[in-house]
């Protein structure tokens, strides 16, 4: 691995992880470059959901490390659903409504019930987000169809009590 990453490794800074592993993921690196850089972001990540868990605080994303903090467990929370695993991506979804601002909590919540009846990522991602309106600049898949408020509308006694559930523990 180069210096750069090395550096950024030890420096601990989220910001900067993110940047460079979308340099090394355009510029094709290494795997053993990418998952460290990737690795190290989960941990920083999830370090920050811990501390905001722990003194019940939410995300402020107007804080570059809060932002890139939530953008990491997010991240996770789609790699864990797209990877079938659903019980652990709702939980995190749930979590993350929870943790982020107001105008998050809806999509993080559709996350939630898609994840609790096991429905794909894929259909997700075609039938529930508003694709034009995703740029590149979106980290959340905030912006959704009217079919996905219709799911939130019908769906609404399977959130809560996924709510409950999560808020008992």
């Amino acid at each position: 691995m180069n210096d750069k990453i090395q550096n950024a490794l030890k420096s601990e800074d989220i910001k900067k992880l993110y940047a460079l592993l979308e340099e090394a993921l355009r510029k094709d690196m290494e795997d053993e470059a990418i998952d460290a850089l990737y690795q190290k972001i989960l941990e920083l990540s999830f370090d920050q959901l811990a501390s905001k868990l722990s003194q019940g605080e939410k995300f402020d994303l107007d804080n570059p490390t809060d932002l890139y903090a939530a953008r990491g467990v997010y991240e996770h929370a789609l790699e864990r659903w797209d990877g079938e695993d659903f019980k652990g991506a709702k939980e995190l979804f749930l979590v993350l409504s929870f943790l982020m601002p107001p105008r998050y909590k809806e999509p993080m919540l559709l996350g939630a019930g898609m994840c609790a009846k096991q429905i794909p990522l894929d259909r997700f991602l075609e039938e529930y987000v508003d694709e034009e309106k995703v740029d590149e600049e979106s980290f959340f898949l905030e912006h959704l169809t009217p079919k996905a408020k219709e799911f939130l509308a019908k769906n609404q006694g399977l959130i809560q009590k996924e709510l409950q559930e999560m808020e008992r523990l």
